[in-house]
């Protein structure tokens, strides 16, 4: 049997290996904490949930203090990033938040979005800043041995595109392919995450290079099926069990409708198996566990 890390890699590479991967973008420290039946929250632990639930990737996002600026390299912080690329045998990702993130983040959402009205020049400043820090952090972690790259840039309500098509033509979609030229170069894989339904210009960010794309969620009319026919076949879809999906599963026939939906998205390409959003309190964890038990 094969190691996460070489299973995830054929998978993104050749679309097929010995099992579908599992992994999770997030996972909550609540979740392990009532998993484990643990009061503290370190890297064993959440190494040792990472196995009870059969995971073959874990996902790493960055601690920084919040400054009201776009930070430098150096302010981020990647909690037990050597550990978890060394000794946990995992497939390890490093999430690098796009220009919504930090946007979001430092702005807020509603500043955020009035620069993309009024301020032209003041977004196109804001932008290259993230394309330089990405660049920037892209090498670090390339240089500390992480395995691959998330680029997450949430673009979309469930309804369709949070800015107009000319923004997004204009500001966006060059942006998101500066950081992807500047990530590719590294050599690393890297992925494209976005909630929502970004179908629109789904097309143009798979041109982009990106050797794969987390979420997929059904609940924003993402139609795998339909994804694939636009991404291509050899671009690596993961996710696509929603939340949603999880609490209406009660039944056998639930299951295998569940367990067929996702065998038939594995066999038109490669396809890594998760949740569209993440571990969090709440989530029926029992009926995930359940599922990726059976695949």
């Amino acid at each position: 049997m094969k190691d996460s890390v070489q299973r995830v890699i054929d998978t993104i590479r050749h679309g097929s290996c010995d099992r579908i991967p599992r992994g999770e973008i997030t996972i909550d420290d609540s979740v392990v904490e009532n998993a484990l039946a643990c009061e503290l929250v370190g890297f064993d632990e959440r190494l040792q949930f990472s196995s009870l639930l059969g995971l073959d990737i874990y996902c790493l996002s960055p601690q920084h203090i919040h400054s009201g600026d776009l930070p430098q390299p150096g302010d981020l912080v990647w909690p037990d990033l050597r550990s978890w690329v060394d000794r946990s045998g995992l497939f390890t990702f490093a999430i690098l938040d796009g220009s919504f993130g930090w946007g979001g983040r430092i702005l807020g959402f509603e500043k955020f979005f009035g620069l993309c009205m009024k301020d032209k020049a003041a977004l196109r400043d804001f932008n290259r800043g993230v394309e330089t820090l990405n660049r920037n952090l892209g090498r670090l972690l390339a240089d500390e041995g992480i395995h691959g790259l998330i680029l997450a840039d949430d673009l979309a309500y469930t309804s369709g595109l949070f800015v107009s098509p000319r923004t997004m033509e204009e500001h966006f979609l060059p942006c998101l392919s500066g950081q992807a030229e500047n990530l590719l170069s590294l050599g690393l894989p890297l992925f494209f995450h976005s909630d929502g339904n970004f179908l629109d210009i789904l097309a143009r960010i798979a041109a982009m290079g990106f050797h794969g794309f987390h979420c997929i969620d059904p609940d924003s009319n993402m139609d795998v099926a339909e994804v694939r026919s636009r991404a291509g076949r050899d671009l690596c879809l993961w996710g696509t069990l929603s939340a949603r999906e999880l609490e209406r599963c009660g039944g056998s026939k639930d299951y295998q409708g569940m367990l067929t939906a996702i065998r038939q998205a594995a066999s038109a390409g490669p396809f890594i198996l998760g949740t569209t959003s993440g571990l969090f309190k709440g989530l029926r964890f029992d009926e995930l566990q359940s599922i990726y038990s059976r695949i």
